[in-house]
């Protein structure tokens, strides 16, 4: 017979869904509660659901949690303003005529013939409040009556959609404006720097700056060129008077600061060009850093200085030039504050106050572009301008000045004068350099909502610039058809990515790592192999490392001793992961910053190999051409679905069983070489080109027995509950073997890894563990295991499904240490049960073996004996990397 059960459709807002769950609870209180949720509810049995899936999805997985359910009563919230649609309408598809409907009062009605009175008094108070609120102050109907009565007020709608009519003119023009060929480099120009000062009633800071300029090109190949803009203070007689060797171009009439610079930049002879501010202080070893970046990157187009402001002033630049995703009324670029040990990062554009740009790039891209009036944003331009050529722009940390800030344009404008002038340039940006039709429309529609936004509240420079919007159409331009996908442009320069130089490059053949997770510090399985065959490989190979990361920052001194250089990008998270054709895991992996770090960190370093650690990142596997590639499988994932089906076949494993089964397959025939943890593992890779087995290891220095005696009848459970695996493995420990220990008096330390409440909820739907119960003690993420280990008496591993192999059982011999484990526990391991450790599939077989070893301590010290011995003799990480080192070199020699 069918559990009879009820089911909450929580399609309401967190506030309200508490107080709607308990009047559901108060119902047939004998039932058992599901609830159809967004979020955890925090009660019941949790069904997801997934506002990226599509209904027709959401539906099945209801219907196929419920299939063996009687539902004897559901309910849905009717709450307006919700983007819950999708869900109401599945309790009327499961249980039409016993599904009750609540209102945000948490009145309610049901579809039956003697409820119509109530669903006709529901729907006549529901438009009775809708028709409230249209006619009072906040309803679009009140607003639009209110603005046709106070004509006045329909000017900034207006406006509004003349500027979006003008963006969308712009951008039907885009697409038949003829791309122009991109003219040639000029003649290498001799080696030297030359200095381009635009100057307007300069004279006393051009006094300043000058002294420590000179000291810095001091033994250089250089020259300071100074653009005389309109200066009536005397500037050009006091630089032949006290500076003789400056170069002086006059203007009678004042210039803007593109055209002053480009008046500069035409004589400049050298084949570097620094633009350079008369209000900027430079810091001892300015030019140094500069120069290097140019060596080390290819193609560089701009190295650009970190500005510090005077004491006491806020920072209002950092040379870390960003644009990140549009975030309500911020202007759309922003400086960001460098990280601690960041070089080299790639940045949208270098200051036109403090960069070094290289001299004959500048010129083929015809200078600053001179529609930016009277400044700001020309500097924008130029850079995005390099970046669709190809060449990169890049933060140089080492290079400091001092930012005295608006020290000249503040005394010709006020301030209102220059934020109208940058808005308005930021909109002349768009329309000229955005050559992307979809992107440049994405872009402008966000620009004019911001702008309206703050326009409505008072900002008149945001008003004057909507005013302004509707000539788009006119500042459209041919531009050079673009080297350089413009949405990874903007990606790579987001401020998503952050580069950090580790050692000094040695001129041994690069690899490139590409990895989903830091390998250090040692928070799982997979960051133990990376870091171990990495500290050893890089005796042999420069290695650079891109990996994705929660939060960017300063990368601990133990990788950066084995790396290069490390690229980190930032990896934004959500729940409600789109659906795809692709495994979820894949799709949260899926980055278009990463994509751009990927080929420019290929583009830059040249790698013989690139590394894909883990499945979803052979998703890249096209991004790292012409490096050969190799796929490192830490787990066959398809096997493990494949064993989490055979124990329960629901409809969210099975729906991600066919996806990996789609992909993984795939991906294996894409890469150069599969790398797999076993044989056994090897041997279900179908496809590939090649395929290898090199086995995990242990580090036997760092994990060695103690001679101290454990604590008696104390376990051992290690495993990130962002492994789903390990919950199914404590699950099953805890409802099976757990209750049959009482005997010998346990207890249970349990190291979840990092956030593990946070994957407890978001698995709980499939998988609910209870720890909290006497004798049980829980860790989060721990930096040294070894000393858990030492007080532990046994370690277990039992896991019900498992690819790859499994280091935790690997440390734990390394220890010393008495395992009891399922055969799921040793999957892939060359181990010999009954001597090295002991297997048990079943709950009371499991017990049985860790009551033994409880009661008998001379087997389990023997079997601690014989552990160590087969550690030390089978999973050295020394060989292991040799091994791949092998594979590296067998590799090498089509590309060598």
């Amino acid at each position: 017979m069918k559990e009879s059960i009820k089911v909450a459709f929580a399609s309401g807002s967190d506030e309200l869904i508490p107080a709607f769950l308990d009047r559901i609870e108060s119902i047939y209180p004998e039932l058992a509660l599901y609830v159809v949720s967004e979020f955890p509810p925090g009660r019941g049995q949790w069904i997801p659901y997934h506002l990226g899936r599509s209904f027709r999805e959401n539906l099945a997985h209801c219907r196929a949690t419920l299939k063996d359910k009687n539902i004897q009563i559901a309910a849905v919230l009717l709450q307006p303003q919700m983007p819950f649609w999708g869900m109401r309408l599945i309790p009327a598809m499961l249980a039409p005529l016993r599904t009750l409907f609540y209102n945000e009062n948490l009145d309610h009605f049901m579809i039956r013939p003697n409820g119509l009175r109530t669903i006709f008094r529901h729907f006549a108070w529901r438009l009775r409040n809708f028709a409230h609120w249209q006619l009072h102050p906040g309803g679009h109907l009140y607003t639009y009556l209110w603005r046709v009565k106070h004509p006045s007020a329909l000017h900034r709608p207006a406006r509004r959609l003349a500027a979006m009519a003008a963006g969308t003119a712009a951008a039907w023009q885009k697409q038949f404006v003829r791309k122009r060929a991109a003219p040639p480099l000029g003649a290498p120009l001799r080696d030297g720097i030359s200095v381009v000062i635009p100057s307007r009633n300069g004279r006393e800071l051009l006094k300043r700056l000058l002294p420590g300029l000179m000291r810095e090109l001091a033994g250089m190949d250089a020259e300071i060129i100074v653009t005389d803009n309109g200066s009536d203070d005397g500037t050009a007689e006091a630089l032949a008077a006290d500076f003789p060797g400056v170069r002086v171009e006059r203007s009678g009439p004042a210039l803007s600061f593109a055209r002053a610079v480009n008046r500069g930049m035409e004589l400049a002879l050298y084949s570097r060009t620094l633009l350079l501010n008369n209000d900027m202080v430079l810091h001892d070893g300015f030019f140094a850093p500069l120069l290097a970046a140019f060596a080390e990157v290819p193609d560089l187009f701009c190295a650009t200085a970190q500005i510090f402001f005077p004491e006491g002033q806020r920072r209002e630049e950092t040379g870390k030039a960003v644009m990140p995703a549009q975030d309500g009324t911020s202007f759309p670029v922003r400086c960001e504050i460098p990280l601690a040990g960041e070089n080299h990062s790639y940045v949208l554009y270098g200051s036109g106050g403090c960069s070094l740009v290289d001299t004959n790039k500048a010129k083929a891209l015809g200078g600053l572009d001179e529609i930016y009036e009277p400044a700001y944003v020309e500097d924008l331009d130029f850079g995005v301008r390099g970046w669709q050529r190809g060449w990169p722009t890049v933060f140089v940390s080492g290079a400091k000045v001092t930012h005295d800030h608006r020290a000249t344009t503040s005394r010709y404008y006020s301030q209102e004068e220059l934020d109208r002038v940058l808005e308005i340039n930021y909109l002349r940006f768009l329309v000229r350099c955005i050559q992307t039709p979809e992107l440049f429309r994405r872009l402008w529609k966000q620009a004019i909502g911001r702008l309206d936004l703050i326009a409505e509240q008072g900002s008149m420079s945001a008003a004057a610039a909507l005013l302004e919007a509707k000539g788009a159409p006119a500042w459209v331009t041919s531009r050079i058809e673009n080297a350089m996908d413009e949405e990874l442009l903007l990606a790579l320069s987001s401020g998503a990515v952050a580069v950090f130089p580790g050692r000094p490059r040695s001129g041994r053949a690069p690899i490139l790592i590409a990895a989903p997770y830091l390998p250090f510090p040692l928070a799982h399985g997979g960051a133990v192999r990376m870091y171990n065959l990495m500290r050893r490989a890089a005796a042999g190979f420069d290695q650079i490392l891109i990996t994705f990361a929660d939060e960017l920052s300063t990368p601990p001194p133990e990788l950066l001793e084995i790396c290069t250089e490390i690229v980190q990008v930032r990896r934004v998270g959500s729940h409600a992961q789109r659906s795809t054709p692709r495994p979820d895991v894949v799709e949260e992996f899926d980055s278009t910053a990463f994509r751009a770090a990927l080929r420019q960190t290929v583009r830059k370093w040249k790698p013989e190999i690139a590394q894909l650690e883990f499945t979803q990142m052979a998703q890249y596997s096209k991004d790292c051409a012409p490096a050969k590639t190799l796929l490192v499988e830490h787990d066959i994932t398809l096997d493990l679905y494949q064993q989490l089906l055979a124990q329960s076949d629901d409809w969210e494993t099975r729906r991600q069983w066919e996806r990996w089964r789609r992909f993984e397959t795939g991906a294996w025939s894409e890469v150069d070489c599969v790398v797999t943890m076993s044989e056994k593992d090897r041997n279900m890779v179908t496809g590939a080109r090649r395929c290898v087995a090199v086995a995990n290891g242990v580090d036997l220095e760092r994990f060695q027995p103690c001679d101290s005696e454990p604590e008696q009848a104390r376990l051992l459970f290690i495993g990130s509950f962002g492994h789903l695996p390990n919950l199914f493995a404590l699950d099953f420990f805890l409802h099976e073997v757990w209750p049959l220990l009482h005997s010998v008096h346990p207890a249970l330390h349990v190291i979840a890894g990092a956030r593990h409440r946070y994957f407890q909820d978001l698995h709980q739907a499939r998988v609910a563990v209870n720890l909290d119960q006497p004798g049980i003690e829980v860790e989060d993420f721990v930096t040294d295991v070894r000393p858990a280990y030492r007080r532990a008496s046994i370690v277990i591993a039992p896991l019900l499904a498992s690819a790859g192999t499994n280091i935790k059982v690997m440390e734990a011999m390394a220890m010393g240490k008495a395992i009891v484990s399922t055969p799921g526990g040793v999957n892939g391991l060359d181990v010999h049960p009954g001597r090295d450790l002991l297997v048990a599939g079943a709950g009371q077989a499991f017990a049985d073996a860790i009551v033994r070893l409880i009661e008998d301590p001379n087997e389990r010290k023997r079997m601690e004996r014989e552990a160590r011995k087969t550690a030390e003799s089978t999973y050295s990480w020394d060989a292991i990397a040799e091994r791949q080192a092998e594979l590296y070199e067998s590799l090498r020699p089509a590309t060598a």
